[in-house]
C-alpha cells in the first residue's frame, strides 16, 4: 500500500503525493458545500449569504461533471461576472487536477476535456444557448437574477442527455419580490442554506465591509444570513416610508449650509440648485436655460440672503460646471466640482462618487430626517435605485433607466445628493479656529 509522502492544499483541493508516484485529489469543502455536491435531487436551490462559498461549490460540481464526460452549462448574471467569478475558480481546480490537459476557449466560452464540455453564458444572452444539446447539468449562479423563462430555454438544452441524469443547481443570495422565491415554494424545491460566517475564511474586516454595503436591515438579512425577506424595497435607496418619515422630523437649529448644483447639459435637462441647512432644504431653484454667469448670480444672491460666512461649500457636478466653479471661486465663495464617475473616497464600498454621495444622503436622512422635500424631489429619489456589482460595490442604476421611470433626468435629486458630499462647516467657525491656532504659532 502506497504511503503519502507530501500533502498540500490549493483552494478547496487537497493534493496527496504518494510514494508510488500517484496523486490523490480530495475536496475539503464546508458542510453546506458537501451537501450540495452530494445531492441526488433533480433540482436544488442553494440559498446563501454573500461569501459563504457558492461559487466554489458551483465550480466543484461543474469540474466533477466535466471529468465524467458530461456536458455542462454555467450561467451567471453577466459575461463579466462569469469571467471574474466562475472561470477563475473552475480553471484553478482543473489546473490542479488535470494540469495542461483541458482547453479553455475564450472565443466560444467553453472548457473542454476529452468528452466533457463546460459552456459558459450569461442571462444577458440567454437566447444564444438554445442551440446547445445534451446538457446534463445546468448551474445557475445568482439565480434570483435570471429571467423567469430560464427553464423553458433550458428544457431544449437538457434533452437527450443519457446516460446521465439531468440536474439543475441554483445558487443565489436572496432578492426580494422575484420569481425564484415563488417557483421554489410552489414546486417544493429542496433548499440548502448557509450564512456568510459559515465560511471560516471570511474575516471580520470583510464582514464589516459587507455591513457598509447593506443599506438597511433587510439587505443585511439577505446578504449575510441568506434569508428570504418579504418586502419590496430591495434596491431602493429612498423608500416612500423613509421620505415621509424624514419630512416630519424636527428642524435642527443651525446656520451653516451646503449648496448642490447640477448644471444642465444638452437636451431637456434642468439646471438645479438645492440649498440644505442642517436637516432642512431651505431653497430649490430650477432654470431650464441659464448661462454660467446667470447661475453664478443666483448663487451669489443665495449667499447674500443666508450669509456668506455661513456657507460651507458649493458642490457642483463637474460634467458641465467647471466654468461656474471658477466664477464662484473668483468671487470668493468656497466651491468645488464633483465628478460623478470618479473613484469614491471609500472605494472598497462604492463604485464611484455618485453612489457614495447618494448613500451619504440616505444615511443622514435616515438619522436626522429632511424637512422641505417636495413631491417632485421625493419622486426622483424614490426612482434612484442601487445594485451590488460583480465586485460587491454599491452602484446606482444608470441615469438612462431612471429617466425611463421619471420621463426626465433626476436633476433635483442629483443637486440634493451633492449637498451630502461633505459635512456642513460654517466659514466663520473655520476662521475662529484659525485665529485660535495663530496664538500658538510664531
Amino acid at each position: 500500500m502506497s504511503k503519502a509522502v507530501n500533502e498540500y492544499k490549493i483552494g478547496c483541493i487537497r493534493v496527496v503525493d504518494c510514494s508510488d508516484g500517484s496523486r490523490e485529489i480530495h475536496y475539503d469543502l464546508l458542510p453546506h458545500q458537501r451537501k450540495l455536491r452530494k445531492s441526488e435531487e433533480p433540482i436544488v436551490y442553494f440559498r446563501a449569504g454573500r461569501g459563504s462559498g457558492k461559487s466554489v461549490a458551483a465550480a466543484t460540481i461543474a469540474v466533477n461533471a466535466l471529468l465524467k464526460g458530461q456536458r455542462v452549462i454555467c450561467l451567471g448574471q453577466t459575461s463579466q461576472a462569469i469571467r471574474e467569478v466562475l472561470v477563475p475558480e473552475i480553471t484553478k481546480q482543473l489546473q490542479v487536477i488535470i494540469p495542461g490537459q483541458y482547453k479553455w476557449n475564450q472565443t466560444s466560452n467553453k472548457i473542454v476535456f476529452e468528452d466533457g464540455v463546460i459552456y459558459l453564458a450569461s442571462y444577458e444572452s440567454i437566447e444564444s444557448i438554445r442551440g446547445y444539446t445534451s446538457i446534463s447539468l445546468a448551474i445557475l449562479d445568482e439565480a434570483a437574477l435570471a429571467p423567469p423563462d430560464i427553464f423553458s430555454v433550458l428544457a431544449f438544452c437538457m434533452r437527450d442527455c443519457a446516460p446521465f441524469e439531468s440536474r439543475i443547481r441554483m445558487m443565489s443570495t436572496p432578492r426580494s419580490d422575484n420569481w425564484l422565491t415563488k417557483f421554489v415554494k410552489d414546486n417544493n424545491i429542496p433548499i440548502i442554506t448557509a450564512k456568510t460566517n459559515d465560511n471560516p475564511n471570511i474575516s471580520e474586516k470583510e464582514i464589516e465591509l459587507m455591513r457598509k454595503t447593506c443599506i438597511d436591515e433587510n439587505a443585511w438579512k439577505r446578504e449575510f444570513y441568506g434569508e428570504e425577506v418579504d418586502d419590496s424595497t430591495d434596491g431602493i435607496l429612498f423608500t416612500q416610508q423613509l421620505l415621509n418619515t424624514a419630512a416630519n422630523t424636527k428642524r435642527m437649529e443651525r446656520q451653516g449650509y451646503n449648496i448642490g448644483v447640477d448644471c444642465a447639459g444638452l437636451g431637456n435637462d434642468m439646471n438645479a440648485i438645492v440649498v440644505r441647512r442642517g436637516n432642512e432644504i431651505v431653497k430649490i431653484v430650477e432654470k431650464r436655460q441659464a448661462t454660467a454667469s446667470e447661475m453664478c448670480s443666483i448663487i451669489k444672491g443665495i449667499t447674500v440672503e443666508l450669509g456668506k460666512d455661513n456657507l460651507s461649500m458649493v458642490y457642483i457636478d463637474a460634467a458641465y460646471g467647471l466654468d461656474l466653479c471658477e466664477r464662484l471661486t473668483e468671487y470668493g465663495l468656497q466651491a468645488t466640482t464633483v465628478s460623478f464617475g470618479a473613484a469614491a473616497n471609500e472605494s472598497t464600498v462604492y463604485l464611484n462618487q455618485r453612489a457614495e454621495m447618494y448613500c451619504n444622503a440616505r444615511r443622514e436622512i435616515d438619522d436626522m430626517g429632511l424637512i422641505g422635500l417636495t413631491e417632485e424631489l421625493k419622486h426622483e429619489l424614490n426612482a434612484t435605485k442601487y445594485i451590488l456589482n460583480n465586485s460587491n460595490k454599491i452602484q446606482l442604476i444608470p441615469k438612462a433607466d431612471i429617466k425611463i421611470v421619471l420621463g426626465r433626468s433626476p436633476d433635483l435629486a442629483d443637486a440634493l445628493a451633492l449637498t451630502y458630499c461633505g459635512p456642513i462647516i460654517e466659514r466663520k467657525v473655520i476662521e475662529r479656529k484659525r485665529q485660535y491656532q495663530a496664538q500658538f504659532l510664531d
